[in-house]
């Protein structure tokens, strides 16, 4: 009877202490963490080697910003070379909350002129009739105002480096091992940058799929309708809004145009604007997970609703001339898949998870770990040859080919 009034207490106790658990990014577990814990576990657990690897992904545009080799125009400080050293803690800083303390001399600011549009940039030099920006959309560029055609004149508070930026990071492992590798050319300086730097074959960017260079641009582009322009919509106000805004809110990344106002720098035009889209240019990386009409759609989308009315210098009429100069193809590409959460993350080359494998209900991988094995960027998700094995057990329960992970 004792017995069982103690665990009738325990089990009450336990459940006035439960509390609901919600899922947390992994910025927001490594801000909870102290900055001196977050050194320890940097220090004795992060690769250097790796963290380069890293710094030179496309998807981060770490080396697209700060890149030595640009000199006084590149967008972000030197990391190899300070007048002051910062400390471990203040590097952790940087890449946790990057709008918190900018190096003097890389403040963000916004150039109103008179005639109504406006430039973002950094100071590089201004004079007594003109000023020169580093161009924040193309590294390496700049662009001259002449001081008389300016109307006002806005620092702006926010880094053009993103917060959020380690959400973009597989697990807490890769962003001990980016730190381990800012600690180390902070440190060593250049010529451990160089020696850590990896070969271009780790940082390559993804070959474009086959039937990217057989499109038929010009069906695709005069057949865009109403039924285009919903899914375009619903394209853009789930994921581009966040970073290119809308006509009342500003997005929320400096260096993102702006659509309502802003100038194109890779061109208006719908065939220009998939280019964009496929290829990447300047710090805005590929949209690889967009199929070509979703491409279209959403330019569609935005070229109706910000270009048309409101921005109609970039707004460039579709006619059967410029229809018959686009690259010629016989394909649209693959139809629009659901667009799943799962399939956009990079988990890296493993992923651990309940698997039915087949559909009889026959076997179940409760504790199954499946793994990727071919080479190649994108994760498991991207794969192409894949076998899942019970954590348990150790019994291979299935290996498999072709495209697509589940």
């Amino acid at each position: 009877m004792r017995l069982k009034l103690l665990i009738s207490i325990l089990i009450c106790a336990l459940s006035s202490t439960v509390t609901t658990v919600t899922a947390q990014t992994i910025e927001q577990q490594l801000q909870q963490m102290l900055p001196s814990d977050l050194v320890k576990r940097i220090n004795a657990t992060g690769d250097p080697q790796r963290g380069a690897i890293l710094f030179y992904q496309s998807f981060l545009s770490c080396s697209k910003c700060h890149d030595e080799a640009q000199g006084k125009r590149s967008l972000g400080p030197t990391l190899t070379r300070y007048d002051k050293k910062p400390s471990d803690e203040m590097l952790i800083d940087a890449l946790l909350e990057p709008s918190k303390s900018i190096r003097s001399g890389y403040d963000t600011v916004v150039v109103l002129f008179n005639d109504g549009t406006q430039a973002t940039g950094i100071v590089e030099s201004k004079s007594k009739t003109e000023i020169v920006l580093k161009d924040v959309s193309r590294p390496g560029a700049a662009l001259t105002f002449p001081l008389e055609d300016i109307d006002e004149l806005h620092a702006v508070k926010a880094s053009i480096m993103p917060q959020g930026q380690v959400n973009q990071f597989a697990s807490k492992q890769q962003f001990y091992d980016l730190m381990k590798y800012l600690f180390v050319i902070r440190d060593d300086g250049p010529l451990a940058a160089l020696r850590l730097k990896p070969p271009p074959s780790l940082v390559a960017a993804r070959k474009l799929p086959e039937y990217e260079s057989k499109i038929d641009h010009a069906g695709m582009i005069g057949s865009l309708d109403k039924a285009s322009f919903s899914r375009g919509a619903a394209i853009y106000n789930r994921l581009c809004v966040n970073c290119h805004g809308d006509q009342q809110r500003v997005g929320s990344l400096p260096t993102s145009r702006r659509f309502s106002k802003d100038a194109m720098k890779n061109g208006a035009d719908p065939f220009a604007m998939y280019q964009t889209l496929t290829r990447g240019f300047g710090l805005m990386a590929p949209q690889s997970w967009m199929v070509p009409q979703q491409k279209y759609d959403v330019i569609h989308y935005l070229r109706e609703t910000f270009f048309r009315s409101g921005n109609e210098s970039q707004y460039s009429p579709v006619t059967a001339k410029y229809l018959t100069s686009l690259p010629t193809g016989d394909t649209r590409g693959p139809k629009p898949s659901n667009i799943n959460a799962w399939q956009q993350m990079n988990y890296g080359h493993q992923l651990t998870a309940t698997y039915e494998i087949g559909n009889d209900a026959s076997n179940f991988t409760y504790k199954g770990i499946a793994q990727r094995l071919d080479a190649g960027q994108g994760g498991i998700t991207n794969g192409d040859a894949f076998m899942v094995f019970d954590h348990d057990t150790m019994r291979l329960s299935a290996a498999w080919q072709g495209k697509g992970f589940i």
